[in-house]
């Protein structure tokens, strides 16, 4: 069985997580990384090749893939050059600034005959993967929405992530984590694109978004994130005419399918006089017609998302294709843009 042989371009944060996870499997060979700061080269395991200049890992005839975990803005230039070293080409998120800093990327590996992909890996996430299940076993009956939010209390983004000339922000950050997985369950052409975007404790980057996609086949969905707000949503809310589906966080420990007796028959014949006013509609407690069940099963641990890697394994082996397809990628990419565009003009813009 072929093994991936990967070398690590970028040694902060993510390039250490990578190493610490993909790096304890049996299919994955961690070959070298590279880093400008000596500080960060010194936490490299023994055994691995150590660079300073990204050039001379591309130059080391033992990589045959590359992990791309720089800063954002640096990506575009790393992952060209790789493609001419005749690397394999794995991308953190975002993996451009833009579409067409994309569309170089992905040109210059199509060129050279190597494969390209994103970390995309929030596809494997507990919450994602049980909503998924819900809509593909129809569990819901026929869904109308679909809201993902992520709210944090922070506030401040972090080191270079504040800066918009490195392709900081939330947008940037984790909006691709929330429109990638947001694309990947709803099949079917988006049509229009609705956004707001806000730099409401941040002095330079966006770090609140709301996002409306509505789709050719009726369904509208809302992507929410906010680093300063104080009172928590769910991660997930998911609304069908035979049930609503709730998952309060990413790890899915809590949460529950909601669904109804016989509702309509729970209405009262005659008006009732509440304390918000006459009403038939809302005067049927919950409580009273409203049951609940279990979330679906996952059998997944929560950040356990090696199987990003797995299936890129699997890929070296001929038994699987590429979960993060390139076309998937630049059309994450499409919409972030429309969402800029949306947000500044303060209306909706058509797409797809």
């Amino acid at each position: 069985m072929k093994t991936l042989k990967l070398g690590i371009i970028g040694y902060g944060f993510m390039g250490q997580w990578h190493n610490n996870h993909a790096g304890t499997m049996d299919e994955v060979e961690i070959m070298a990384v590279c880093d400008t700061d000596p500080e960060q080269l010194a936490k490299v395991p023994d055994g691995v090749s150590c660079y300073s200049d990204y050039h001379d890992l591309l130059s080391d005839g033992h990589v045959e893939w590359v992990m791309i975990s720089v800063p954002n803005h640096l990506h575009r230039q790393i992952a060209i050059d790789a493609a001419n070293a005749k690397k394999n080409i794995i991308v953190e998120k975002p993996c451009a600034l833009n579409v067409e800093e994309f569309d170089e990327m992905y040109a210059a590996a199509k060129e050279n005959g190597v494969l390209f992909t994103v970390d995309q890996n929030r596809r494997w996430d507990r919450d994602y993967s049980m909503v998924k299940k819900a809509l593909e076993e129809e569990r819901l009956g026929n869904v109308f929405m679909v809201k993902s939010s992520l709210y944090g209390v922070f506030g401040r983004m972090h080191d270079w992530h504040e800066y918009r000339e490195y392709g900081g922000g939330m947008l940037y950050d984790w909006g691709v984590h929330l429109i990638d997985p947001m694309l990947d369950l709803i099949p079917g052409k988006i049509t229009q694109v609705c956004a707001d975007m806000k730099s409401a404790v941040n002095r330079e980057v966006d770090d609140y978004f709301r996002i409306l996609l509505y789709f050719e086949n009726g369904l509208a969905t809302e992507i929410e994130l906010g680093t300063f707000l104080l009172g928590k949503m769910p991660r997930f809310y998911v609304a069908g005419d035979k049930g609503t589906m709730v998952v309060e966080e990413i790890k899915a420990e809590n949460g529950a399918v909601y669904r109804a007796g016989e509702f309509r028959k729970a209405l009262p014949e005659t008006v009732k006089n509440l304390d918000a006013g006459p009403t038939r509609t809302f005067s049927t407690k919950a409580e009273d017609v409203v049951y609940t069940e279990e979330l679906p099963v996952i059998h997944r641990k929560h950040n356990d998302w090696n199987d990003f890697f797995r299936n890129i394994v699997g890929v070296l082996n001929g038994t699987e294709e590429l979960a993060v397809k390139p076309e998937q990628v630049r059309r994450v990419l499409q919409v972030m843009e429309a969402a800029r565009t949306s947000a500044q003009l303060r209306r909706s813009v058509d797409f797809e």
